[in-house]
C-alpha cells in the first residue's frame, strides 16, 4: 500500500495557466462584484493551490498557511516534534481531533478494503527504501515476514484519547488519507466563512465547490501514468469537470524500484509485504469528501485493475476512472458509469 504518496492530479482553471510564482496572492476574473483570488504555497513537503471567490478582496493566505501548519504538526511524520512521531515513539500523550477523524477513518477503509488500507505498513515502505530518509532495496522474504508481525490495523486502537498498540514497533503514517483530509479541513473553514465558490488542492488532492470565473464547473486535469514524468513534463490524459465533489488519484510511475530490469511499485500490500503486480498504472476517485476519495485510490491500486474497478463500481457515490497498460504497451482507460470528462 502506498504510504509515501506521490500526487499527480492537478488543477487546469484556464484563468491562472500562466501563474508561475509560488507563496503570492493573485486575482484572476470577476463574477460581477466579486473577484476570484488565487493563492499558492508550501505545505507537508508539497505545494498547495486555492482558489476562491470573494466580495472583499481578502488575502486568505496567513488563514491557509496557519491552518497546515496545525494540520502539520499535528500528523506528520517528518516532523520529529509533532504528535504523531510522539505517539509513534510510544509516548503518553492523548490525540487531538486531526489524527481521531484520521485514525477512525483508517479503521473504516481498513474493514472496507478487507485490509488493503492499512496505514500500520509504514515499516514495510521504510523497507523497500520508498521513505523519505531510505534507499531503495529489494528486502528479503525474512525480513518482510518479520515486519509483517507488527503491521495491522487490527493491532491498534484508541481507547479513550490514547491510542493503544498490541505491539510497541507499531508506527502510522497517515500519508495516504491525511492529505485529502487537510483539503477537507481547508474547504470547511472557507464554507464556515461564508465562501460559496473554491477550488481546493493540497499535493494533487482536490476538492471543488460552487464555479469557477466562467460560471462553469471547475476544471481538473488527470496525468497520463508515464514512467519518470515530472509536475514539468505531466501529459493530460482527460479533463473532468467538478463541482461540489473530490478528485483524488494515486498511481505508481513516479515512485518504483527496477531490480535486473523489474519494475517494483511503491503500491505495497500490507498483508504480503510485496509491491502490487498488476496493470493498473493509476486510478482517480471521485468522492464527496477528499479523505474518502484519497483513501480509496490508495486501496483500489493495491487492488489491482479487475478487483479494483469492481470494487468502487459497488459503492454508493463513488466513482472512479482507471488507466491501465495494454499488451501493446500503451495505455487503456476504463471508468465507472458515473465519471463523466470533458474536453482537454
Amino acid at each position: 500500500m502506498i504510504m509515501t504518496k506521490i500526487f499527480f492530479t492537478f488543477l487546469l482553471a484556464v484563468f491562472f495557466a500562466a501563474v508561475s510564482t509560488v507563496s503570492c496572492t493573485s486575482t484572476n476574473g470577476t463574477s460581477g462584484d466579486a473577484q476570484y483570488i488565487m493563492t499558492q504555497g508550501f505545505a507537508q513537503g508539497t505545494t498547495w493551490h486555492i482558489t476562491y471567490k470573494s466580495l472583499r478582496s481578502e488575502d486568505l493566505t496567513p488563514q491557509f498557511d496557519s491552518i497546515l501548519r496545525v494540520f502539520d504538526n499535528s500528523i506528520s511524520t517528518y516532523n520529529k516534534q509533532s504528535l504523531l512521531t510522539r505517539i509513534n515513539n510510544n509516548e503518553d500523550i492523548a490525540v487531538d481531533s486531526v489524527i481521531s477523524v484520521v485514525f477512525r477513518q483508517s479503521q473504516r477503509m481498513y474493514e472496507l478494503s478487507g485490509g488493503l488500507f492499512d496505514p500500520t505498513c509504514r515499516p514495510l515502505v521504510n523497507a523497500w527504501g520508498f521513505g523519505k530518509h531510505t534507499d531503495l532495496r529489494e528486502p528479503s522474504k525474512a525480513e518482510l515476514d518479520s515486519i509483517l508481525q507488527f503491521v495491522g490495523m487490527d493491532k491498534v486502537r484508541i481507547e479513550g484519547n490514547r491510542i493503544v498498540k498490541t505491539d510497541p514497533r507499531i508506527t502510522l503514517n497517515f500519508n495516504a488519507n491525511a492529505q485529502g483530509y487537510s483539503v477537507d479541513l481547508v474547504c470547511d473553514y472557507l464554507q464556515s466563512h461564508g465562501y460559496t465558490d473554491y477550488l481546493v488542492e493540497i499535493g494533487g488532492e482536490t476538492r471543488a465547490v460552487g464555479k469557477n470565473p466562467r460560471d462553469t464547473p471547475w476544471r481538473v486535469g488527470i496525468d497520463s501514468p508515464i514512467d519518470g514524468s515530472t509536475p514539468e513534463n505531466r501529459e493530460i490524459n482527460t479533463i473532468v469537470s467538478l463541482s461540489n465533489k473530490s478528485l483524488c488519484t494515486s498511481g505508481d510511475y513516479r515512485n518504483f524500484l527496477k531490480v535486473d530490469g523489474k519494475k517494483f511499485s511503491h503500491e505495497l500490500n500490507p498483508k504480503t509485504g510485496y509491491p502490487k503486480d498488476d496493470s493498473l498504472l493509476s486510478v482517480s476517485i471521485i468522492t464527496d469528501l477528499a479523505i474518502d476519495g484519497d483513501a480509496l485510490a490508495t486501496a483500489v491500486m493495491v487492488m489491482g485493475m479487475e478487483r479494483g474497478f469492481q470494487f468502487v463500481d459497488s459503492l454508493p457515490g463513488v466513482e472512479g476512472y482507471f488507466i491501465f497498460s495494454t499488451q501493446k504497451g500503451d495505455f487503456g482507460v476504463k471508468k465507472t458509469r458515473g465519471f463523466e470528462v470533458g474536453e482537454k
